[in-house]
């Protein structure tokens, strides 16, 4: 074969194996992630959408690097089909009609037993990097994931099709029909929204064909629903996720979670629990997948009546995500606080409240493979989004340790203390807890630059990263600390639990304002000292928002035109400062023209 021929057959093979991606995968991105997006979001998966642009143009890449390898491999195949090795045929009557489905059926449970166990060996630790990291980029996946390989894993997937047609005899029909299958089949799995109908996963026998919630529980969970086809594998060796038919089911009873005119939803307490030091953790439950699928850190927002004044408070998560169908709030009550002292003496048991979506940037995402070492600090009730991280990465992330530097003023005063011990006893080599205690007897101590020094000689510094949850005053503190002692900054990661008053030198300037919101256009003026939301709400004007404290994230909304100056910011990274999106609740108009958007 010359190197024209060899590049024409190439080019004839990547053709054909492309035109199956541009056909599936394409069509399907385009009518569930662009066109219809909105149309479709009551069938979305994963309520919070975590795919980016980012997240796009990594499984594009991925996939051609998969489409080249596909095809030299398809081309060599049909190389040696040419040479009489293969037992690939195309005369239905050389082995007759009934060997036609017996074949297809072999080939697609021979390649769901072979993708199970070959799926699952590349979780392992020591293959994970090298085989499966690339594809599980995506934990919120869509149809362009479906072919994301790194080019070892891309030979795996492709092996039984390599393979098959030198053991068993396959018509081409045969073949044909198994790739259209399998490729329909993996785009419904990474496709984000749930294609399969109400009830599929307790029909007979069709519940054992795998919905599209199987695989995204997957790509977020990692450890578990390794199936491709057929959900049996899963089942009998104990791999598929307890709560799969559930999730499955949740998707389609949201609409029996009512949601205010404010988008928040109503959640009914199912228990109320005291803990130590004026804490109190609230239950909620049963709730929306939302409040189960959130990233271990994140906060929500409580909207609460008290003496016929509306006010909104935040507080942190303190249960494990994708654990139960309950979620947590962990709540201090604060001596003059309005919120926390009305909750801690009137809510009951069968009592709802209004609450907002999980949001906020202070977060862990587990993978499986890391062997980091988490330096969590929580000072007082700041251990409430630490303990929430902490259960994650003991679930999710069993290579990595955690080291909890945890303060308080006394050891009366330390929430979660009997739960913390548990683990650190179910978990030895995993997880370990110092205790500080500012006031308590004989033994004063406080988190100083010399105990972040000591665990920096004492451990690996290249494995650690440091997360921080107190007041501002702690926090800052040993944030100049760690930067001192020469850790980077991308290593620090802070949640303020307490948030001080700041004082603003720049006042805000008398504004226009144009608001786009969901395609409809508002205009207004701002009042000078005032922020974007402050004037907006006087006005009756639909801003979206919730804790107006720049901590929730729900006023998030894009500048496009002119300049403000944010108060405060603990949401937006610093790619999003960088896109140009503001927090209107904290944001001080700078120019007399203001463009925003949502």
């Amino acid at each position: 074969m010359t190197f024209v021929q060899f590049l024409e057959q190439f080019a004839n093979s990547f053709v054909e194996t492309g035109f199956l991606y541009v056909v599936f995968a394409l069509p399907f991105f385009l009518v569930f992630w662009i066109i219809g997006k909105k149309y479709f979001r009551s069938i979305r998966i994963q309520e919070v959408e975590r795919a980016t642009i980012h997240h796009f143009k990594h499984d594009l890449l991925h996939s051609a690097q998969t489409l080249v390898l596909f095809a030299l491999m398809d081309m060599y195949l049909l190389y040696l089909h040419k040479q009489g090795y293969t037992w690939l045929y195309f005369d239905v009557n050389q082995y007759g009609w009934a060997w036609l489905f017996v074949s297809l059926a072999l080939l697609l449970f021979l390649n769901d037993t072979f993708f199970y166990w070959s799926h699952r060996a590349m979780h392992h630790p020591k293959l994970y990097n090298f085989f499966h990291r690339v594809h599980h980029e995506s934990t919120d996946p869509s149809p362009l994931t479906a072919f994301a390989f790194h080019p070892s894993e891309a030979i795996v997937e492709n092996a039984m099709a390599f393979v098959l047609p030198f053991v068993m005899p396959l018509h081409f029909g045969v073949v044909l029909a198994w790739q259209l299958l399998d490729m329909l089949n993996n785009v419904l799995g990474h496709l984000g929204y749930e294609a399969y109908p109400k009830g599929w996963v307790k029909m007979p026998i069709l519940k054992y064909k795998t919905a599209s919630t199987h695989h995204n529980m997957h790509h977020q969970l990692f450890n578990g629903n390794y199936a491709l086809y057929f959900t049996w594998w899963d089942k009998w060796m104990g791999t598929e996720f307890q709560d799969y038919e559930t999730r499955h089911a949740q998707i389609f009873e949201r609409k029996q979670y009512p949601k205010s005119g404010e988008g928040l939803y109503w959640l009914t307490v199912s228990a109320i629990r005291p803990e130590a030091n004026d804490a109190y953790t609230i239950e909620f439950s049963p709730v929306p997948t939302i409040f189960q699928d959130f990233s271990a850190g994140q906060h929500v927002t409580l909207k609460v009546k008290v003496q016929h004044e509306t006010l909104y408070r935040t507080f942190s998560i303190s249960s494990v995500p994708s654990t139960t169908n309950s979620m947590t709030l962990t709540i201090k009550r604060i001596k003059g606080g309005k919120v926390t002292s009305y909750l801690a003496e009137n809510l009951q048991i069968g009592d709802t409240l209004e609450v907002s979506a999980p949001s906020g940037q202070f977060v862990v995402l587990p993978e499986p493979a890391h062997q980091k070492h988490y330096v969590m600090i929580a000072g007082g009730s700041g251990i409430t989004p630490i303990y929430s991280m902490i259960g994650t990465i003991l679930k999710f992330e069993p290579n990595s340790k955690i080291t909890l530097l945890y303060a308080n003023k006394t050891s009366k005063s330390v929430i979660f203390k009997e739960k913390l011990e548990k683990w650190a006893t179910d978990f030895p080599t995993q997880f370990e807890i110092q205790y500080f205690f500012s006031q308590e007897e004989n033994k004063q101590e406080r988190i100083s630059r010399l105990t972040l020094e000591k665990l920096l000689n004492q451990y690996d510094r290249q494995r650690l990263v440091f997360y921080l949850c107190g007041n501002e005053i702690m926090t800052n503190t040993l944030i100049q600390d760690l930067l001192y002692l020469g850790v980077g900054k991308a290593k620090i990661h802070r949640e303020l639990f307490l948030i001080t008053t700041q004082n603003q030198t720049n006042p805000s300037k008398t504004a226009h304002i144009q608001a786009t919101i969901f395609g409809k256009t508002h205009q207004f003026q701002t009042k000078e000292g005032q922020t974007i939301l402050q004037s907006a709400l006087e006005q009756n004007i639909p801003l979206p928002y919730s804790c107006q404290n720049g901590l929730c994230g729900m006023c998030r909304m894009q500048c496009t035109a002119g300049k403000v100056l944010m108060q405060n910011n603990q949401v937006l990274s610093e790619q999003s400062l960088k896109a140009g999106y503001i927090l209107t609740c904290q944001s001080l108009p700078q120019t007399e023209q203001i463009n925003i958007q949502n």
